[in-house]
């Protein structure tokens, strides 16, 4: 078993046990090896226990991160860091209990948004345990997932613009932004593109003659809180998204002023095939909390509704369904994975939509009988 390098010594560690009598010895065995390990012991023989929490996680970990994203890994394992091993780490596994569980997920509900995702984390692990004969049962899966209760008399945020709104934030970007702020957020608005995508987006892969860009990778944060270029976040996100022509004379006159700005700082940006289109003053990438800070500086000086960066996202698709595009076209725009993404995410568009139909139908039949 390979337990990893050590970086002071320039050390690697490996172990190696043999004649056990089951399977499931020198699964616990592995796993008391793993948490002897990490309390910075040396391994010694296996007790017969069955181990920690913490323990099946570590050895879960390793084949999890085999098969997803960086990015996604870094999520994951943040969210486990936080939330679940502070309480269950510690723990043998088999002593953890639906009564423990069903706590634990009642007092996250309280604090933690996104607390549902944690039955899917603690449920992973005791599966996984499961498959390796630690255990026999998985308690996640005989709670209760309690559910938020609704503050009906909390203000529901809108977290998307009207048009109007939109055209006065363009405006005052314009008038009082950099033109790489305003080049970023015309192009936010006008392709609904995910935040990471546009961060990530390369010149070679803005088509001027055909107006749109390409969609083939996005930045996102990996271990060590480094920046990278990964695959898009699902296969449909992989897209062209076609644009007007006022964002691409936009995004033309930020190309020739970037090459200008980044020649004298003694970056050649025009024979750079990777050259993004948007880059910070080292020619390299902008960290993604960038843009809240340039959304929030231009809401705050001209007394703006404040939304999310991602708000512009659902803005465009808001409009578009407003003005009466079809909803496939719409998903596929902002490379959803199934049009009932797209419908889910903006019913109340179609909702509020729905009102003018009598109306509409109406017309219709008029038009008819006065034929």
């Amino acid at each position: 078993m390979y337990l990893g390098h050590d970086p002071q010594t320039g050390k690697t560690h490996t172990v190696t046990r043999r004649n056990f009598a089951t399977k499931r010895a020198a699964r616990e065995a592995m796993a008391d090896v793993v948490a002897q390990w990490r309390q910075g012991g040396q391994p010694q023989v296996a007790q017969s226990r069955t181990p920690t929490f913490q323990a099946v996680y570590d050895l879960w970990r390793v084949n999890y991160e085999l098969t997803v994203k960086e990015s996604t890994y870094v999520k994951t394992t943040e969210q486990f860091r936080v939330h679940v091993l502070p309480v269950f780490g510690p723990q043998p596994l088999d002593t953890i209990t639906i009564v423990a569980v069903q706590q634990f997920i009642n007092a996250k509900m309280q604090t933690y948004k996104k607390y549902r995702e944690l039955v899917y984390d603690l449920s992973r692990i005791f599966e996984y345990g499961i498959n390796l004969g630690l255990v026999t049962s998985n308690p996640t899966r005989r709670i209760t997932v309690p559910k938020r209760q609704e503050d009906v008399t909390a203000a529901v945020r809108v977290n998307y613009y009207t048009r109007a709104e939109l055209q006065e934030f363009m405006r005052t970007c314009r008038e009082q932004q950099p033109l790489h702020v305003y080049a970023f957020f015309k192009l936010l608005s006008a392709s609904g593109c995910r935040m990471g995508e546009l961060l990530g987006l390369e010149w070679r892969n803005v088509d001027f003659q055909q107006q749109c860009i390409h969609i083939v990778q996005t930045l996102a944060r990996g271990k060590g809180r480094r920046l990278y270029l990964g695959a898009p976040k699902t296969r449909n996100s992989r897209r062209t998204v076609s644009l007007d022509s006022e964002t691409m004379m936009v995004l033309r006159q930020w190309q020739e002023r970037q090459a200008v700005e980044q020649g004298a700082r003694g970056f050649d940006v025009t024979s750079n095939p990777h050259q993004l289109v948007f880059a910070n003053r080292n020619n390299s990438f902008i960290q993604l909390s960038k843009p809240r800070t340039w959304m929030l500086q231009n809401m705050h000086k001209n007394h703006l509704r404040e939304i999310t960066v991602h708000g512009f996202r659902h803005t465009h698709a808001t409009l578009l369904l407003e003005a009466g595009v079809a909803p496939k076209i719409i998903s596929e725009r902002l490379g959803h994975r199934s049009i009932q993404i797209t419908l889910d995410l903006y019913a109340h568009v179609t909702k509020r939509m729905e009102t003018s139909v009598p109306s509409v139908f109406a017309a219709i039949l008029a038009d008819d009988e006065h034929k």
